[in-house]
């Protein structure tokens, strides 16, 4: 009897995380604009990076939509920076709005697909 109340409520908990509990937004650049709280912003890496994501400035870069034209949205990132960071990348961040520039926490990139594929050498 008493497992079997406890399992109806382990099923219970498990349901209400997956429905709603802690959920985050899923954003891209072209339907941030109005968001507050933490979200998860998903776009292209665009150039210049500058600063340090180490420093208290942190690591400035710019993100748009992966497909399509999009907003700019202005990143400043503080935190461990991923090996495949670079420009041109799919990255997937963490983090908030403060005015009109995104700060995040957390960054993880998209590997390329090795599935894709490559122009033809032509020697």
């Amino acid at each position: 009897m008493v497992a079997l109340a406890v399992a109806g409520v382990l099923a219970v908990f498990l349901i209400y995380t997956a429905l709603g509990g802690n959920s985050i937004a899923l954003l891209q650049p072209s339907n941030l604009a109005g968001h507050s709280g933490t979200v998860s912003l998903t776009g292209k890496v665009r150039g210049p990076v500058t600063g340090d994501a180490k420093a208290d400035g942190g690591l400035r870069f710019s993100l748009h939509n992966i497909n399509g034209e999009s907003p700019i949205v202005p990143i400043v990132y503080r935190g461990s920076v991923p090996d495949l960071f670079k420009v041109g990348r799919d990255v997937n961040l963490t983090g908030h709005l403060e005015g009109d520039s995104f700060v995040a926490s957390q960054m993880t990139t998209k590997c390329p697909s090795k599935y894709t594929a490559t122009p033809n050498n032509k020697a």
